[in-house]
Protein backbone atom coordinates (compact mmCIF):
# COMPACT_ATOMS: atom_id res chain seq x y z
CA UNK A 1 0.00 0.00 0.00
CA UNK A 2 1.61 3.39 -1.12
CA UNK A 3 1.48 6.91 0.63
CA UNK A 4 -1.31 8.07 -1.23
CA UNK A 5 -3.30 5.16 -0.67
CA UNK A 6 -2.50 5.27 3.25
CA UNK A 7 -3.58 8.40 3.23
CA UNK A 8 -6.99 8.22 1.68
CA UNK A 9 -7.48 5.07 3.82
CA UNK A 10 -6.64 7.27 6.94
CA UNK A 11 -8.95 10.32 5.72
CA UNK A 12 -12.29 7.94 5.06
CA UNK A 13 -11.76 6.05 8.19
CA UNK A 14 -11.62 9.30 9.97
CA UNK A 15 -14.64 10.95 8.39
CA UNK A 16 -16.75 7.71 8.34
CA UNK A 17 -16.40 7.64 12.85
CA UNK A 18 -17.20 11.51 12.80
CA UNK A 19 -20.49 10.46 10.22
CA UNK A 20 -21.07 7.69 12.19
CA UNK A 21 -21.14 8.98 15.17
CA UNK A 22 -23.56 12.22 13.64
CA UNK A 23 -26.05 9.19 12.36
CA UNK A 24 -25.69 7.65 15.96
CA UNK A 25 -26.65 10.71 17.68
CA UNK A 26 -29.34 11.45 15.63
CA UNK A 27 -30.82 7.99 15.90
CA UNK A 28 -29.98 7.96 19.78
CA UNK A 29 -32.11 11.18 20.00
CA UNK A 30 -35.30 9.73 17.79
CA UNK A 31 -35.51 6.74 19.87
CA UNK A 32 -35.07 8.33 23.09
CA UNK A 33 -37.84 10.28 22.49
CA UNK A 34 -40.12 7.86 21.24
CA UNK A 35 -39.57 5.53 24.07
CA UNK A 36 -39.83 8.38 26.89
CA UNK A 37 -43.32 8.24 25.13
CA UNK A 38 -43.73 5.10 25.96
CA UNK A 39 -42.75 5.48 29.50
CA UNK A 40 -45.04 8.59 30.11
CA UNK A 41 -47.92 6.65 29.05
CA UNK A 42 -46.75 3.46 31.38
CA UNK A 43 -46.05 0.81 28.56
CA UNK A 44 -42.50 0.74 29.24
CA UNK A 45 -40.41 0.64 32.89
CA UNK A 46 -38.07 3.49 33.10
CA UNK A 47 -35.75 0.72 34.34
CA UNK A 48 -35.25 -0.69 31.49
CA UNK A 49 -35.30 2.23 28.67
CA UNK A 50 -31.61 2.67 28.23
CA UNK A 51 -30.87 -0.82 27.54
CA UNK A 52 -34.00 -0.92 24.72
CA UNK A 53 -32.53 2.16 23.69
CA UNK A 54 -29.01 1.02 23.38
CA UNK A 55 -30.13 -2.34 21.59
CA UNK A 56 -31.86 0.01 18.91
CA UNK A 57 -29.03 1.76 17.96
CA UNK A 58 -26.79 -1.70 18.05
CA UNK A 59 -29.38 -2.89 15.70
CA UNK A 60 -29.00 -0.33 13.69
CA UNK A 61 -25.40 0.13 13.18
CA UNK A 62 -24.55 -2.14 10.26
CA UNK A 63 -27.51 -0.34 8.38
CA UNK A 64 -26.03 2.81 9.19
CA UNK A 65 -22.52 1.71 7.92
CA UNK A 66 -23.12 2.13 4.52
CA UNK A 67 -24.52 5.41 3.88
CA UNK A 68 -22.17 6.71 6.30
CA UNK A 69 -19.23 5.21 4.02
CA UNK A 70 -20.62 6.47 1.04
CA UNK A 71 -21.18 9.86 2.64
CA UNK A 72 -17.63 9.73 3.86
CA UNK A 73 -15.82 8.97 0.35
CA UNK A 74 -18.08 11.55 -1.11
CA UNK A 75 -16.68 14.30 1.36
CA UNK A 76 -12.82 13.47 1.51
CA UNK A 77 -12.41 12.87 -2.58
CA UNK A 78 -14.92 16.16 -2.71
CA UNK A 79 -12.22 18.24 -0.43
CA UNK A 80 -9.52 16.88 -2.93
CA UNK A 81 -11.31 18.39 -5.78
CA UNK A 82 -11.77 21.59 -4.80
CA UNK A 83 -8.73 22.29 -3.45
CA UNK A 84 -6.86 20.97 -6.94
CA UNK A 85 -5.21 18.03 -4.84
CA UNK A 86 -6.71 15.25 -7.45
CA UNK A 87 -5.16 16.83 -10.24
CA UNK A 88 -2.09 17.41 -8.42
CA UNK A 89 -2.47 13.36 -7.87
CA UNK A 90 -3.11 13.15 -11.74
CA UNK A 91 -0.55 14.79 -12.84
CA UNK A 92 2.17 12.30 -10.81
CA UNK A 93 0.38 9.38 -12.08
CA UNK A 94 -2.47 8.49 -9.89
CA UNK A 95 -5.41 8.33 -12.05
CA UNK A 96 -8.92 7.10 -11.38
CA UNK A 97 -7.95 3.68 -11.83
CA UNK A 98 -6.00 4.26 -8.47
CA UNK A 99 -8.82 5.75 -5.97
CA UNK A 100 -11.05 3.06 -6.90
CA UNK A 101 -8.41 0.75 -5.66
CA UNK A 102 -7.97 2.71 -2.95
CA UNK A 103 -11.45 3.00 -1.98
CA UNK A 104 -12.04 -0.31 -2.72
CA UNK A 105 -9.05 -1.08 0.11
CA UNK A 106 -11.11 0.20 2.40
CA UNK A 107 -14.59 -0.51 1.23
CA UNK A 108 -14.03 -4.85 1.19
CA UNK A 109 -12.89 -5.22 4.71
CA UNK A 110 -15.69 -2.66 5.88
CA UNK A 111 -18.10 -4.87 4.26
CA UNK A 112 -16.68 -8.06 5.66
CA UNK A 113 -17.91 -5.98 9.25
CA UNK A 114 -20.69 -4.93 7.87
CA UNK A 115 -22.31 -8.52 7.08
CA UNK A 116 -20.97 -9.54 10.56
CA UNK A 117 -22.76 -6.82 12.04
CA UNK A 118 -26.06 -7.68 9.86
CA UNK A 119 -25.71 -11.29 10.19
CA UNK A 120 -25.15 -11.88 13.51
CA UNK A 121 -25.16 -8.25 15.72
CA UNK A 122 -28.55 -7.16 14.51
CA UNK A 123 -30.97 -10.39 15.12
CA UNK A 124 -29.32 -10.52 18.58
CA UNK A 125 -30.32 -7.15 19.72
CA UNK A 126 -33.36 -7.06 17.68
CA UNK A 127 -34.59 -10.68 20.13
CA UNK A 128 -33.35 -8.84 23.03
CA UNK A 129 -35.62 -6.28 22.70
CA UNK A 130 -38.30 -8.31 21.84
CA UNK A 131 -37.62 -10.38 24.90
CA UNK A 132 -37.63 -7.51 27.04
CA UNK A 133 -40.79 -6.05 25.24
CA UNK A 134 -42.33 -9.23 26.25
CA UNK A 135 -41.04 -9.09 29.54
CA UNK A 136 -42.71 -5.93 30.12
CA UNK A 137 -45.90 -6.58 28.79
CA UNK A 138 -46.27 -9.71 30.83
CA UNK A 139 -45.47 -8.12 34.10
CA UNK A 140 -46.55 -5.60 35.62
CA UNK A 141 -45.60 -2.40 38.14
CA UNK A 142 -46.98 0.27 39.77
CA UNK A 143 -43.97 2.53 39.45
CA UNK A 144 -44.81 2.26 35.68
CA UNK A 145 -48.65 2.86 36.75
CA UNK A 146 -49.88 6.76 35.60
CA UNK A 147 -52.81 8.65 37.22
CA UNK A 148 -56.15 9.43 35.56
CA UNK A 149 -55.33 7.15 33.25
CA UNK A 150 -56.29 3.06 32.72
CA UNK A 151 -53.00 0.78 32.89
CA UNK A 152 -53.16 -2.19 31.52
CA UNK A 153 -50.60 -4.93 32.11
CA UNK A 154 -49.91 -9.08 31.10
CA UNK A 155 -51.99 -7.84 27.98
CA UNK A 156 -55.16 -7.09 29.66
CA UNK A 157 -55.60 -9.21 32.74
CA UNK A 158 -54.49 -6.55 34.81
CA UNK A 159 -56.36 -3.28 34.51
CA UNK A 160 -55.17 -0.55 37.23
CA UNK A 161 -57.05 3.06 37.53
CA UNK A 162 -55.64 5.38 40.69
CA UNK A 163 -56.29 9.20 40.97
CA UNK A 164 -53.71 10.48 42.28
CA UNK A 165 -50.09 9.33 43.11
CA UNK A 166 -47.75 9.58 46.65
CA UNK A 167 -44.54 11.92 45.30
CA UNK A 168 -42.05 8.73 45.68
CA UNK A 169 -44.61 6.94 42.83
CA UNK A 170 -44.67 3.76 45.12
CA UNK A 171 -48.53 4.16 46.46
CA UNK A 172 -50.86 4.66 44.50
CA UNK A 173 -54.41 6.22 46.15
CA UNK A 174 -57.98 5.62 44.89
CA UNK A 175 -57.64 2.34 43.27
CA UNK A 176 -59.74 0.67 40.75
CA UNK A 177 -58.39 -2.91 39.53
CA UNK A 178 -59.91 -5.43 36.74
CA UNK A 179 -57.78 -8.77 37.14
CA UNK A 180 -58.41 -12.25 35.84
CA UNK A 181 -58.18 -15.04 37.85
CA UNK A 182 -58.53 -19.05 36.84
CA UNK A 183 -60.82 -17.27 33.95
CA UNK A 184 -62.95 -15.18 36.51
CA UNK A 185 -63.20 -11.77 36.13
CA UNK A 186 -62.82 -9.46 39.57
CA UNK A 187 -63.54 -6.12 40.04
CA UNK A 188 -61.68 -4.01 42.82
CA UNK A 189 -61.89 -0.84 44.62
CA UNK A 190 -59.54 0.53 47.26
CA UNK A 191 -58.70 3.50 49.15
CA UNK A 192 -54.37 3.25 48.36
CA UNK A 193 -52.14 0.80 47.32
CA UNK A 194 -48.52 0.08 47.44
CA UNK A 195 -46.24 -3.40 46.40
CA UNK A 196 -44.55 -5.57 47.77
CA UNK A 197 -42.20 -8.14 47.12
CA UNK A 198 -42.57 -12.24 49.48
CA UNK A 199 -38.66 -12.57 50.51
CA UNK A 200 -39.95 -16.67 50.34
CA UNK A 201 -40.69 -17.47 46.76
CA UNK A 202 -39.90 -13.93 45.33
CA UNK A 203 -43.23 -13.27 43.95
CA UNK A 204 -44.35 -9.63 43.42
CA UNK A 205 -47.76 -8.50 44.90
CA UNK A 206 -49.58 -5.38 44.60
CA UNK A 207 -50.95 -4.68 48.32
CA UNK A 208 -54.71 -2.60 48.33
CA UNK A 209 -56.11 -1.79 51.50
CA UNK A 210 -59.46 -0.66 52.63
CA UNK A 211 -61.51 -1.83 50.24
CA UNK A 212 -64.00 -4.13 48.06
CA UNK A 213 -64.13 -6.86 45.71
CA UNK A 214 -66.86 -7.79 43.24
CA UNK A 215 -66.37 -10.77 41.52
CA UNK A 216 -68.34 -13.09 39.06
CA UNK A 217 -71.44 -11.65 36.82
CA UNK A 218 -74.10 -9.29 37.66
CA UNK A 219 -77.68 -11.71 37.71
CA UNK A 220 -75.41 -14.87 38.45
CA UNK A 221 -75.98 -17.08 41.73
CA UNK A 222 -72.21 -17.29 41.89
CA UNK A 223 -71.89 -13.11 41.95
CA UNK A 224 -69.88 -12.06 45.44
CA UNK A 225 -69.45 -8.68 47.00
CA UNK A 226 -66.38 -9.10 49.96
CA UNK A 227 -64.94 -6.41 52.25
CA UNK A 228 -61.12 -6.45 53.26
CA UNK A 229 -58.82 -4.52 55.29
CA UNK A 230 -55.77 -5.43 53.15
CA UNK A 231 -55.93 -7.94 49.69
CA UNK A 232 -53.35 -9.07 47.58
CA UNK A 233 -52.95 -8.59 43.79
CA UNK A 234 -50.34 -10.79 42.52
CA UNK A 235 -48.24 -9.84 39.77
CA UNK A 236 -47.67 -11.61 36.56
CA UNK A 237 -44.36 -12.82 35.89
CA UNK A 238 -43.34 -13.66 32.23
CA UNK A 239 -42.06 -17.22 31.51
CA UNK A 240 -39.06 -17.52 29.52
CA UNK A 241 -40.24 -20.91 28.19
CA UNK A 242 -43.44 -19.64 26.68
CA UNK A 243 -43.55 -20.29 22.75
CA UNK A 244 -43.35 -16.85 21.10
CA UNK A 245 -42.89 -16.10 17.26
CA UNK A 246 -40.21 -14.04 16.28
CA UNK A 247 -39.99 -11.91 13.62
CA UNK A 248 -38.23 -12.05 10.82
CA UNK A 249 -35.16 -9.46 11.93
CA UNK A 250 -34.79 -11.47 14.93
CA UNK A 251 -33.97 -14.76 13.07
CA UNK A 252 -30.41 -15.81 12.83
CA UNK A 253 -29.11 -16.74 9.87
CA UNK A 254 -29.17 -20.25 10.10
CA UNK A 255 -32.53 -20.43 10.68
CA UNK A 256 -33.19 -18.15 8.16
CA UNK A 257 -31.13 -20.20 5.25
CA UNK A 258 -32.68 -23.37 6.62
CA UNK A 259 -36.59 -21.46 6.28
CA UNK A 260 -38.53 -22.14 3.70
CA UNK A 261 -40.84 -19.25 4.48
CA UNK A 262 -40.80 -16.40 1.26
CA UNK A 263 -40.43 -14.02 4.29
CA UNK A 264 -37.63 -15.27 5.78
CA UNK A 265 -35.65 -15.69 2.40
CA UNK A 266 -36.59 -11.88 1.63
CA UNK A 267 -34.94 -11.02 5.08
CA UNK A 268 -31.91 -13.03 4.44
CA UNK A 269 -31.54 -11.14 1.04
CA UNK A 270 -32.04 -7.81 2.92
CA UNK A 271 -29.05 -8.43 5.16
CA UNK A 272 -27.22 -9.67 2.20
CA UNK A 273 -27.92 -6.43 0.53
CA UNK A 274 -26.02 -4.60 3.38
CA UNK A 275 -22.16 -5.41 2.36
CA UNK A 276 -22.67 -5.43 -0.96
CA UNK A 277 -24.07 -1.42 -0.91
CA UNK A 278 -20.65 -0.62 0.54
CA UNK A 279 -18.84 -1.85 -2.21
CA UNK A 280 -21.07 -0.30 -4.66
CA UNK A 281 -21.91 2.88 -3.08
CA UNK A 282 -17.97 3.53 -2.26
CA UNK A 283 -17.21 3.29 -6.03
CA UNK A 284 -20.38 5.53 -6.39
CA UNK A 285 -18.77 7.87 -4.71
CA UNK A 286 -15.60 8.08 -6.84
CA UNK A 287 -17.20 9.83 -9.75
CA UNK A 288 -19.91 11.44 -7.90
CA UNK A 289 -17.10 13.24 -5.84
CA UNK A 290 -15.79 15.00 -9.11
CA UNK A 291 -16.10 18.49 -9.76
CA UNK A 292 -14.12 21.48 -11.40
CA UNK A 293 -11.49 23.35 -9.10
CA UNK A 294 -13.56 26.05 -8.33
CA UNK A 295 -17.15 24.78 -9.02
CA UNK A 296 -19.48 24.81 -5.71
CA UNK A 297 -18.54 22.73 -2.86
CA UNK A 298 -19.81 19.17 -3.28
CA UNK A 299 -21.73 20.31 -6.28
CA UNK A 300 -23.16 16.61 -6.86
CA UNK A 301 -24.06 15.66 -2.98
CA UNK A 302 -27.85 16.43 -3.48
CA UNK A 303 -27.93 14.09 -5.98
CA UNK A 304 -25.93 11.27 -4.19
CA UNK A 305 -28.57 12.18 -1.08
CA UNK A 306 -31.45 11.51 -3.76
CA UNK A 307 -29.41 8.36 -5.25
CA UNK A 308 -29.27 6.64 -1.75
CA UNK A 309 -32.89 7.66 -0.42
CA UNK A 310 -33.65 5.62 -3.84
CA UNK A 311 -31.77 2.64 -2.78
CA UNK A 312 -33.20 2.61 0.29
CA UNK A 313 -36.76 2.22 -0.66
CA UNK A 314 -35.74 0.35 -3.39
CA UNK A 315 -34.65 -2.15 -1.18
CA UNK A 316 -38.03 -2.36 1.06
CA UNK A 317 -40.00 -2.70 -2.37
CA UNK A 318 -37.54 -5.64 -2.97
CA UNK A 319 -38.12 -7.29 0.65
CA UNK A 320 -42.05 -6.50 -0.07
CA UNK A 321 -42.06 -8.19 -3.19
CA UNK A 322 -39.86 -11.47 -2.17
CA UNK A 323 -41.92 -11.72 1.09
CA UNK A 324 -45.39 -11.75 -0.96
CA UNK A 325 -43.83 -14.16 -3.72
CA UNK A 326 -44.95 -10.91 -6.29
CA UNK A 327 -41.04 -11.96 -8.01
CA UNK A 328 -39.21 -15.65 -8.19
CA UNK A 329 -36.58 -15.93 -4.87
CA UNK A 330 -34.05 -16.51 -7.36
CA UNK A 331 -34.23 -12.34 -8.44
CA UNK A 332 -33.20 -11.61 -4.74
CA UNK A 333 -31.70 -8.21 -4.20
CA UNK A 334 -28.79 -8.99 -5.58
CA UNK A 335 -29.80 -6.48 -8.49
CA UNK A 336 -30.18 -3.63 -6.44
CA UNK A 337 -26.16 -2.57 -5.79
CA UNK A 338 -25.47 -3.72 -9.60
CA UNK A 339 -28.12 -0.82 -10.20
CA UNK A 340 -26.04 1.55 -8.45
CA UNK A 341 -22.90 0.04 -10.14
CA UNK A 342 -24.24 1.14 -13.65
CA UNK A 343 -25.14 4.62 -12.42
CA UNK A 344 -21.31 4.69 -11.78
CA UNK A 345 -20.85 3.51 -15.39
CA UNK A 346 -22.99 5.95 -16.58
CA UNK A 347 -21.58 9.06 -14.69
CA UNK A 348 -18.00 8.05 -15.57
CA UNK A 349 -19.18 7.81 -19.12
CA UNK A 350 -20.44 11.19 -19.13
CA UNK A 351 -17.73 12.63 -17.42
CA UNK A 352 -15.36 10.96 -19.71
CA UNK A 353 -14.02 13.51 -22.97
CA UNK A 354 -14.75 10.18 -25.15
CA UNK A 355 -18.38 10.36 -24.47
CA UNK A 356 -18.05 14.30 -25.46
CA UNK A 357 -15.91 13.74 -28.99
CA UNK A 358 -18.37 10.79 -30.06
CA UNK A 359 -21.36 12.85 -29.35
CA UNK A 360 -19.92 16.16 -31.38
CA UNK A 361 -19.22 13.57 -33.72
CA UNK A 362 -22.68 12.19 -34.36
CA UNK A 363 -24.27 15.58 -34.07
CA UNK A 364 -21.61 16.85 -36.99
CA UNK A 365 -22.66 14.06 -38.79
CA UNK A 366 -26.42 14.82 -38.48
CA UNK A 367 -27.87 16.38 -42.00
Amino acid sequence: MGVIDRLLLREILKTLVVVLLVLALVMLSSTLVRYLGKVASGLLSSEIIMVVVGLELLKALGLMVPPAFFFSVLWVLGRMYRDSEMIALAASGFGHARIFKSVLLTGIPLAFVVGLLVMELLPWSRGYVDELKALQANSADISGVRAGRFNEFSRGGLVIYTESLEKDGFKLQGLFVQDRQQGRLGLVTARDAYQTTDPKTGERYVILTKGRRYEGMPGQLDYSIGHFEEYAVRIPTFSSDEERALPESAKSMQVLLDSESPADWAEFQFRLSAPFAVIAFGVLAVPLARSPPRAGIYGRLSFAILLYFIFMNLQRVAQRWLATEAVPAWVGMWWLPLLMLMVAGFIIMLDSNWFWVQRRRWRARRP
